[in-house]
This record gives C-alpha cells, structure tokens and sequence, in this order.
C-alpha cells in the first residue's frame, strides 16, 4: 500500500467520511498566507465529516407543546463541529508521525488561511454546487470540512467534476432572500446563515426573512434534491442531545445569563457568536412569531445592558403588539439615551399605530 493509501485509511480510522490528497502548490499561489500555515507545506489532506445523524431532521423542526421555540440549522445542533474536526485531525497526526517519523503537520478547520471548500473539491472528495455548498458523495453537502497540512509529498487525487447540479436551480428558487444571485455565486450580505452570524443590529428588512432561525439557515441545502437520500453520518458529539438540538425553546434563551451561556450555548457551534448575538437573534425570533407570551422576557430584554438587545427586543416587542408591550415601550422612552435605540423603539410605536 502506498503511502497516500496509507494516509486514508488513516483518516478513516480517525471515523472522517470521506479524505483526499492534494498538492500545496494551487494554494501557495492562490493564498500567500499559507506560507504563514505551514512554509513547507507540500500536500494538503482533505477530510470531510457528515454532521447529520438519524435523530436529527434535516428540514424545519417542528414542535406541537405551544411554547415558542427557534430553529437551528442541522450543522449546529450538536456539539461545535471546529473542536470534532480539530480533535480527529489531530489524531490523526499522531498516526502519522508514529507511522512515517518526524515530519510538520497542521490541522485546520474554518479556521486557516486556505479554503476548506477549494481544497475539498482539489482533492477529489467534494464539488460544489450551484449553492456554494460542496457535495461530498452519498453524504450530500451535510458536511463539515477540515484539512491537514504536511511537508510530505504525495500523490494526488484527481479533483472532482465541477457541475454536478445540471440545469436543476431548486436551490436558488429557495432561497428567501435571493442570496443566490447566480450560480456558485451567493451575496454573504443577505444569506441568512450569515445574517445570524454576522455583528451588530440585523437590516430591518432581512429580520421578518429571519422568521424564527436563531442559528444558520438549511433552505437551499433542504431544497436540493442530490440531498433528500443523503447517508447520515451519526457522529455522537452530533446528535441533538448533545446540544441545543433542532428546535430548543426561546424564552429561557432571550436573557440567559452569561454563566447559562457558557454552560448551554458556548459547547455549541452556535457558542462561537456569543452571548449577545445569540440572544438578538432569539429576540428576533420571538418578533416574528408575534407571540404574547414573549412580552415579559422581552420586556426585560428592554432595559438590558447591551443596546443591541434593547434595539432587537423594542422591534419584536413592536411586532407583537399587544398594550403591555406598547406601554412597555412608551415607558422605554423617557429612560433611554441611546439614539439607535430610540428609533427602534419609535419605529416600533409605528407599527402599533
């Protein structure tokens, strides 16, 4: 067995779904940063990791108790993919090293310089599709990405077809803001993953958009059709029970405190935006499901340290509606000094009217 071979089946071992072998030299062109990764990089091994698993739903998570609850995009729902990437990769390594002596190996995942899609789709194992997602064989594109980088030089593998998707643009079609503009070509500034993602106060016109997503956003992925039979890869860390699941209950989430936080969310892939992202997307949330029974926690929400959640919980509670939280809102007025705070609770007074 070659040494390539020998490598996957090391990969495999380390439980990755699918691993290929590129060669460094497309990156150390394209991005010079590399050079900063790993000087004397020579291969990159590619490794992909299905995240979903025979408990979790890849489409809407719906519930039936009546209590307001999120929905969380099926790559976060378990535990945060970065750490189970990492802790294989790493493993992997060792093996490495153990089997061919001391060589320089570096394990990234959505966390180097070098794209993690590119180098899937160089080294054979992925190809993107129309959504930008890459696709990783009977695995669909539920998957998350890692590499290592290593001074060993090796054979590579042939890179994957480029089209796969045909004249199919279901994807596209799905999308509730339009963020696929063209094929393999998505505009960051309206997707809605990236919206729950992204800092600061969320564009007035995309947060109704947002309807009730706390965390990431599967609609192109759940539209596409090379995903419906998709295999699941049931990694433990993975399953729901692990984390915040696929559809966890808001209303003890909006003012978690910052212990809560670290103990429930921050093991989460969700964890990485922090506390104040978080609980603004889960003030959204509760906006757009117009709920009554929000109005006290988002009333507290009101008067919170943070203005970012007192600017989101004045919309939601603008939203809802009902004379608490008008008078809420009213009362919101003579205490606060924030002036995008204020047009927020202005605006939402309008809303009202």
């Amino acid at each position: 067995m070659s040494l390539s071979e020998d490598i996957k089946s090391l990969a495999r071992e380390a439980g990755f779904h699918a691993v290929g072998i590129t060669s460094a030299a497309p990156f150390l062109e394209a991005e010079r940063a590399l050079r900063d990764s790993l000087p004397t990089a020579k291969s990159v091994i590619a490794v992909a990791l299905s995240y979903v698993s025979d408990q979790s739903d890849k489409s809407d998570t719906s519930d039936m108790s009546g209590v307001p609850r999120g929905w969380v995009a099926a790559f976060a729902r378990g535990l945060d993919y970065h750490g189970v990437v990492q802790e294989r990769l790493r493993h992997m390594a060792e093996r490495i090293r153990a089997e061919v002596g001391e060589v320089e190996v570096r394990a990234l995942c959505d966390t180097g310089p070098i794209s993690d899609r590119s180098a899937a789709i160089s080294a054979g194992i992925g190809s993107r599709g129309k959504n930008t997602c890459v696709y990783v064989g009977e695995y669909g594109s539920w998957v998350v990405l890692g590499e290592l980088l290593t001074d060993i030089e090796m054979e590579p593998d042939e890179p994957s077809a480029l089209d796969i998707c045909g004249e199919c643009d279901e994807c596209m079609r799905a999308c509730p803001t339009g963020a696929i503009v063209a094929p393999y070509k998505l505009d960051a500034r309206i997707c809605l993953s990236r919206v729950t993602q992204a800092k600061g106060v969320i564009p007035i016109p995309l947060r109704e958009k947002l309807g009730t997503r706390i965390y990431g956003c599967d609609t192109c992925q759940s539209a596409c059709p090379l995903n419906r039979c998709a295999k699941p890869g049931n990694v433990e860390a993975f399953r729901p029970p692990a984390g915040l699941g696929g559809a966890p209950e808001l209303l003890p989430l909006l003012n978690l405190s910052p212990r809560d936080f670290e103990e429930h969310v921050a093991p989460t892939t969700a964890g990485w935006i922090r506390r104040t992202r978080f609980r603004r997307n889960v003030a959204v949330a509760l906006g757009n499901m117009r709920d009554p029974a929000a109005v006290p926690e988002l009333v507290k929400a009101l008067s919170d340290p943070d203005l970012i959640i007192r600017a989101h919980a004045a919309w939601s509670l603008g939203r809802i509606g009902t004379p608490d939280a008008r008078s809420a809102l009213e009362a919101a007025l003579a205490r606060e000094t924030d002036e995008r705070v204020l047009g927020e609770i202005h605006g939402a007074l309008e809303q009202q009217v």
